[in-house]
């Protein structure tokens, strides 16, 4: 497991909740001494200036859509009053957050974006089962990201964690499910993380929804960190699909996150489904 994508993930994963450098540090394993530098060497940015403008940059697009209440916001990514908000948020970007509200844009603001966790692409895969899933009904939410911030997607788990607990008709609250929805050189991937419902004929208006049509899977486990995702998806188009026989079809790829897999350390595991057929 990368250390440093490790963080990354840790900080993206918490931006509507502080997380210590302390206890960063403890879910890669390291000290805070070691991750300090070795962060700040790999990202010539140290790693508490990197969370905090993430937190704020994101606090700043979520003001430009007009919401009235700062003092809420203020408290959901972790600053204990409305002043010391408005201090973090001038300090950095030179407005107050009134005036991003105000004005609904963040054209003149210098936003941070995701770093993109980037393991090494040299993975060993296992043997991948083939198999046969139904059509599946997913409820969750949906964002389209360019293909250069797609280090935002934890953000949007972290987000769909907290809000799951509305959705209806869940047929395994254990486990959850990401699906690339769609790509485009223009628009970048559609992304959705998700449950799985048994209709959706009364899924809450806070939720998106999409059907994921009967297809067949070649489906490989991942025992390691959620780091190595990006890798694993990776190895498997550029080593295991030229050589298997198979084609990919025009279906969505499936993320599957069993029951054991924790969203806070990002461990437990998970498999990517990969639709295909007999070429």
């Amino acid at each position: 497991m990368n250390v440093i994508e490790n963080a990354i993930w840790q900080v993206e994963s918490n931006l509507r909740r502080t997380a210590t450098l302390e206890e960063i540090a403890e879910r890669c394993g390291v000290t805070p001494a070691y991750l300090t530098r070795a962060f700040a060497l790999a990202n010539s940015v140290s790693l508490m200036r990197y969370a905090r403008a993430r937190r704020l940059s994101e606090a700043a697009r979520i003001l430009a859509l007009g919401v009235p209440d700062i003092l809420g916001l203020a408290l959901d990514i972790g600053y204990g009053s409305h002043e010391a908000f408005t201090r973090a948020f001038r300090e950095h970007f030179g407005v107050t957050p009134e005036t991003v509200r105000d004005t609904r844009s963040t054209k003149n603001l210098e936003l941070t974006e995701p770093l993109v966790m980037d393991a090494s692409a040299n993975l060993e895969l296992a043997a991948p089962k083939i198999e046969t899933h139904g059509r599946m009904f997913l409820a969750g939410l949906i964002r389209t990201y360019p293909m250069a911030d797609i280090g935002g997607i934890p953000a949007l788990w972290e987000q769909f964690n907290a809000m799951e607990g509305a959705l209806t008709d869940v047929v395994d609250g254990e486990v959850a499910y990401g699906a690339s929805l769609s790509y485009s050189e223009e628009r970048g991937c559609e992304y959705m993380a998700a449950n799985a419902v048994s209709d959706l004929s009364d899924v809450p208006k806070d939720f998106q929804t999409a059907t994921i049509p009967s297809a067949t899977y070649a489906i490989f486990r991942q025992p390691g960190h959620i780091t190595l995702i990006r890798p694993t998806i990776h190895a498997i188009w550029s080593k295991w699909l030229p050589a298997s026989g198979y084609v990919a079809a025009e279906t969505p790829v499936v993320e599957f996150y069993p029951a054991g897999f924790d969203p806070v350390t990002g461990h437990g595991g998970f498999e990517v489904w990969l639709p295909v057929r007999k070429s």
